[in-house]
């Protein structure tokens, strides 16, 4: 058997979902373009990542309502939340709160009691619920009411207001749908494989969804939008960066959100983000730390390039500053990420129904020969 560190270059299954093609900086959902999806509603790709088919906007109402319906929290979560010591990170609060989410098994999406669709209803359930906790969590930690939830208002439009406790600026929200768009699915990555190797098992949706975000929690996964926003703010601005990165290289630093395992040209997602990023910021007290980024991607990509290797900034490296000039805090980015990366999640479960098998790699054993005991 051959072997591979980290499963490098290693088919491991089948998917219908996302492609990732590496080579020429290419990311589609079901077929569709990122470049062609990124100005769609939201839910409308959302319907098209679960079920692989664009839907009627008469789906796409359904599938809101059932959003809406479930988003608020019940009284016993909410005490569950009070609970929980502020201190935490919001992505250990996820990991523990979502197994703990009351469920109505009674609540079905479609019409049958198909197994698939129990899943479905669950997953739906979750990811309707996801926005509120991580706003409720957020307000707790700050001191602040617990707000209710709005049913007449969109799925991230609800989230920004809850979160925020002001009216959602339109702007703001399309900027967050585009973003979220953009993380909402990316193949076999850590956190997907980590779920469909829970699914895999027959486990549970919220035990699926726990296993994923423990795993997108990590700083080499998720977590590099928060590492990279926060190496930017303690490098103080773009005059800093050159002593900063000597200090960073010699020091055996890494730099998160530069580079990506997968792209070897660069991650079409950050092509689009970036001037977003830009035009966001311009003006606002987020500008400087635009500047920043930028100067650190330029100065470290020359560096790179002398050594002859092309590294650009991956989605990572500007999604933090503008989840920061939408007024989302650095704490909560890889939540948030969650919450769009849990479509992809549900998608790959329910993916791995169709033709269960359960996940189990062989490994190579480099340990002691076998001997026995000495009496």
């Amino acid at each position: 058997m051959s072997y591979s560190k980290g499963l490098e270059g290693i088919i491991a299954g089948e998917t219908a979902i996302s492609l990732v093609e590496g080579d020429i900086g290419r990311l589609s959902y079901r077929g569709y373009t990122i470049e062609a999806l990124v100005e769609q509603p939201y839910l409308a790709v959302m319907w098209l990542v679960l079920f692989g088919e664009w839907p009627s906007e008469q789906e796409v109402t359904r599938l809101d309502d059932y959003l809406s319906t479930h988003a608020p929290l019940t009284p016993r979560e909410v005490t569950l939340l009070q609970n929980i010591d502020p201190a935490l990170h919001p992505m250990k609060m996820l990991q523990g709160m979502v197994p703990l989410l009351n469920i109505d098994t009674d609540a079905h999406f479609y019409d049958t009691s198909a197994n698939t669709n129990s899943d479905t209803s669950h997953g739906l359930q979750l990811l309707a619920r996801m926005p509120t906790l991580i706003a409720s969590y957020h307000r707790l930690r700050h001191n602040q009411p617990l707000l209710s939830v709005d049913p007449d208002a969109s799925y991230l439009g609800r989230f920004l207001s809850l979160l925020t406790g002001k009216n959602t600026d339109p702007r703001h929200e399309h900027l967050l749908t585009v973003v979220q768009i953009l993380q909402m699915e990316h193949s076999f990555n850590a956190g997907t494989f980590a779920a469909r190797v829970s699914a895999s098992t027959l486990a549970s949706v919220d035990a699926v969804f726990g296993a994923a975000i423990g795993t997108l929690s990590g700083v080499l996964h998720g977590g590099a939008d928060e590492a990279a926003l926060r190496y930017a703010l303690s490098v103080g601005g773009p005059e800093q960066v050159p002593a900063a990165l000597d200090k960073l290289l010699s020091d055996g630093g890494k730099l998160m959100g530069m580079g990506h395992r997968e792209y070897r040209t660069v991650d079409p997602r950050a092509t689009i983000l970036k001037p977003m990023a830009a035009d966001l910021c311009r003006g606002t007290n987020s500008d400087m730390t635009y500047q920043t980024l930028a100067a650190i991607e330029a100065d470290f990509g020359d560096r790179m390039t002398l050594k002859g290797k092309l590294v650009k900034a991956n989605l990572e490296f500007y999604k933090g500053v503008v989840y920061e000039a939408l007024g989302i805090s650095v704490e909560n980015f890889t939540a948030v990420f969650a919450l769009s990366r849990g479509v992809g999640w549900l998608a790959h479960l329910l993916e791995s129904r169709v033709d269960n098998r359960i996940i189990r790699p062989s490994a190579n054993y480099v340990g002691a020969a076998p001997r026995q005991l000495d009496h």
